[in-house]
């Protein structure tokens, strides 16, 4: 063996039980090549070896604040009344930025910072994104769309004719700090990657999980500090005189981007890379060159379609939640905890018994499962067999696990077909991809909920038979089209990690392909901008392709 092989890198610790953990959890030293040495092993002892994951934590916490509906239900479904198709919109106005990623990616690849390919860019993204949160704190405050009697919001009473249209300045700010933490999360990834290329055969994806848990941790934080502070009559609570704002909130994520941006820099740990930086021409064409595969093509066009078609909504859920529902915050607090709690409890049985299974099978029982769930509740609570907050998010406490384990199968793909040296990039243009299909997936449920007229309150407060099979209509035309992405899934998705290999050398290279994926891609971006510049103006929000009852 030459001496460059055999030459082998110092542990960090070496009074630690590092041997006894490496087996533990499958993580082994990279060669001295192309590859990163990752002088990481997962260890409760050392902070520096958890880094990484407490920064899964924070972007969680932060992301969350956009992505889950638990979340941002109070302030915008509830004190600002914002529109049914408005509000699902938020969804995607929100990680508008969000798709930049790719190019991050391409920074983070080909442009270390002062030796650092991913911490200190991920430093960078806390920061814009402290700057964005502090901001948000000082705008001047709205008031509540309607007003409050005894302890209790009063319908009849509308005080504030614009606070939707107000809460929009609220969305650009946040959107510029989900573009700060759309970095950090790239990077983080990208060195998630680089650890789960570090992992044995027998281990893969072990590393994914951890990130995974980490972040239903964060998720726990955000959701009962949510449930909390905004339960007052203001936000759909029950705690008369709360002093506590949704202006809180945006201070707390301003104090966890503050702790992030030290996390990032100090307790974050990366090795320097042995190859001198890339240059971006060269970069360039290794990339293209690596688009040619038509294994990269499949991914592609599935991170396009699929989650388009898994992940569309009704209009009428959020009115359904608000009206028939009538969930309060600290019930959706708390419920999204005990979500969190499964997940976990569900990654640990993924990455105990299941890391070998075929990713087809999980996709195709896990959809499966969900729609039916799903539309189970939906038609309860509709139709008035049982209408309680309690029994309502039982369909997100059923489908909490299923969920997690799809996300962990478009994250584990994408982090197997990555090329060494092109792991950020690859990893943040599919990532883009899913941000493009995701705008699309508000477009197809509100598109489709449409011809049932399922926005507005009139509907649900009338709650009449025809109004009900209307609601149920909308419920079960998005359930339709959610199956949808299962023979798509199917198609295109290898069976693990052994067939991406496989593909990738029986499927061999098209050019062709590559140059439409790049356009079907450029267009999508192109889409998301349009979509989301739309939906933000107040002249446009009526249009029907964006949900509305057109203008």
């Amino acid at each position: 063996m030459s001496e460059e092989t055999d030459k082998k890198a110092e542990p960090i610790d070496p009074d630690s039980c590092v041997d006894n953990q490496v087996e533990q959890l499958g993580i082994k030293e990279l060669e001295a090549n192309d590859q990163p040495e990752l002088h990481t092993y997962i260890t409760w002892r050392k902070p520096r070896s958890l880094g990484l994951f407490y920064d899964k934590t924070f972007q969680s916490i932060t992301h969350k604040l956009v992505a889950t509906r638990v979340v941002h239900y109070p302030f915008f479904g509830v004190y600002l009344n914002t529109p049914g198709h408005r509000y699902s919109a938020l969804t995607s106005i929100f990680p508008m930025f969000w798709s930049l990623k790719f190019f991050w990616g391409f920074l983070s690849d080909s442009r270390p910072i002062f030796g650092k390919n991913r911490i200190y860019y991920m430093a960078l993204g806390w920061f814009i994104s402290a700057v964005a949160y502090g901001v948000a704190s000082l705008l001047p405050y709205p008031g509540p769309y309607y007003g409050t009697d005894d302890c209790d919001i009063d319908k009849s009473v509308i005080i504030n004719e614009d606070a939707a249209d107000s809460g929009m300045l609220y969305v650009l700010v946040m959107s510029v700090a989900i573009f700060g933490v759309g970095i950090t999360d790239l990077a983080s990834d990208a060195l998630v990657v680089d650890y789960v290329k570090a992992e044995s055969d027998e281990n893969r994806g072990k590393s994914n999980v951890f990130a995974q848990m980490f972040q239903s941790l964060g998720s726990i934080i955000i959701f009962l500090t949510v449930g909390i502070m905004l339960n007052s009559p203001e936000y759909g609570g029950s705690f008369c005189d709360f002093p506590f704002t949704f202006q809180h909130i945006l201070i707390i994520y301003f104090c966890i981007s503050v702790f992030g941006f030290f996390n990032s820099s100090f307790l974050t740990v990366e090795t320097k890379r042995k190859r001198p930086p890339v240059m971006f021409k060269k970069m360039l064409s290794d990339f293209w060159n690596f688009m040619q595969y038509k294994i990269f093509q499949r991914c592609g066009a599935l991170f396009l379609m699929v989650p388009a078609l898994f992940m569309a909504k009704s209009s009428a859920m959020v009115k359904i939640k608000k009206n028939w529902a009538k969930v309060d915050p600290m019930m959706g607090a708390f419920s999204a905890t005990a979500m969190a709690f499964c997940v976990i409890i569900g990654l640990y049985i993924l990455q105990r018994f299941f890391l070998k299974a075929s990713w087809k099978k999980m996709f195709f029982i896990t959809k499966v499962y969900i729609a039916i769930a799903g539309l189970t509740v939906e038609g309860i609570t509709v139709f008035d067999v049982l209408r309680s907050q309690y029994f309502y998010f039982s369909e997100d406490l059923m489908n909490s696990v299923a969920h997690a384990v799809n996300l962990f199968i478009m994250l584990q793909l994408a982090a197997e077909v990555s090329e060494d040296g092109l792991e950020a990039l690859t990893f943040g243009m599919l990532m883009t991809n899913y941000t493009i299909s995701a705008s699309l997936a508000v477009v197809i449920g509100n598109v489709v909920s449409v011809p049932f007229d399922v926005t507005g309150d009139e509907r649900y407060i009338s709650d009449t038979t025809e109004d009900r099979w209307m609601v149920f209509g909308s419920e079960a035309a998005v359930t339709f089209v959610n199956l949808l992405s299962i023979p798509v899934f199917l198609l295109l998705c290898p069976k693990d990690k052994n067939d991406v290999n496989l593909k990738k050398e029986k499927l061999g290279k098209s050019k062709v392909g590559a140059k439409i994926y790049l356009v079907c891609f450029c267009l999508g971006y192109l889409f998301i901008f349009v979509f989301n510049a739309l939906i933000m103006i107040p002249s446009t929000q009526c249009l029907t392709i964006l949900g509305g009852r057109g203008c």
